[in-house]
């Protein structure tokens, strides 16, 4: 599946910029849906399917996009929505643990506390300012404004592709940012 050498460097990105593409338009689509029967959740069928096509652009030059490229597409698409079904159970059985052992009724009283959500909220926005300057537009329409990504893309004027990655970015750098405020709560409560 590795690119074969082509005598021009133009002529070898030209070739996997048009096979990428191809690939992309004929199994965008049905990526979703074959995704979507595993999480059964359409928006996070796109996310893994975007997630999916995103890494490959990186990694383009290791492959060949042809049609026998297709088993590798799904089954890259299928481990990682599998994977995505084990961090969501993780997630739920923490969920009943919490409640199983009547923690979460003491978050209300937490997120009352003006001291300690002065605090966060403070961490959050400092979180945010330091994104790069389009992942921090894309953001705060998509979470403040609560823009579809469409509309962002139209506003903005890029791609929704583009409105997609750069999601994708300002959720990771704020998950890394944001990081020791999960062991803060964890302390408080347990």
């Amino acid at each position: 599946m590795f690119v074969r050498a082509f005598s021009k460097p133009l002529n070898k990105f030209t070739h996997m910029a048009k096979g990428f593409e191809a690939i992309f338009k004929a199994y965008y689509a049905k990526l979703i849906f074959f995704t979507n029967k595993y999480v059964n959740d359409l928006h996070a069928a796109e996310e893994i399917v975007s997630d999916a096509f995103s890494f490959l652009w990186e990694h383009k030059e290791q492959y060949q996009f042809d049609e026998d490229f297709k088993g590798y597409l799904y089954k890259m698409v299928q481990n990682r929505a599998l994977n995505y079904l084990k961090h969501k159970k993780i997630e739920n059985e923490y969920i009943n643990y919490l409640q199983k052992n009547n923690l979460l009724s003491e978050t209300p009283a937490f997120e009352e506390n003006p001291i300690y959500k002065k605090e966060f909220e403070h961490y959050i926005k400092e979180a945010i300012e330091h994104l790069p300057q389009r992942c921090k537009e894309v953001f705060k329409l998509s979470r403040f404004e609560e823009l579809r990504n469409k509309e962002i893309a139209q506003q903005l004027q890029i791609s929704h592709k583009t409105v997609e990655r750069q999601m994708t970015i300002a959720l990771e750098k704020l998950r890394f940012k944001l990081q020791h405020l999960l062991s803060f709560i964890c302390l408080l409560f347990f």
